[in-house]
């Protein structure tokens, strides 16, 4: 599964398992609830706590989430 995390500093695309759309959604919010907001460690934390990890080659996502507007959409193809 690949999910594009959009945000004010950097777009990151990343891979991971397989999982359903509530579960993808559910790390999310946790991680939006965890993050430190003084360093950005947004990416990092979803990263370690969930075993995603940054692709550093251009592919289509899955997923995208917005962190600006804080909503997940799923990529049609």
């Amino acid at each position: 599964m690949l999910l594009e995390i959009e945000s004010y500093k950097r777009d990151t695309l990343l891979y991971g398992k397989n999982i359903s759309e509530i579960m993808l959604k559910q790390q999310i919010h946790k991680i939006e609830k965890l993050y430190d907001k003084n360093s950005d460690n947004f990416v990092e934390l979803l990263c370690r706590m969930y075993g995603w990890n940054i692709l550093n080659e251009q592919s289509t996502p899955d997923f995208t989430y917005d962190r600006d507007t804080m909503k997940l959409y799923e990529v049609s193809v």
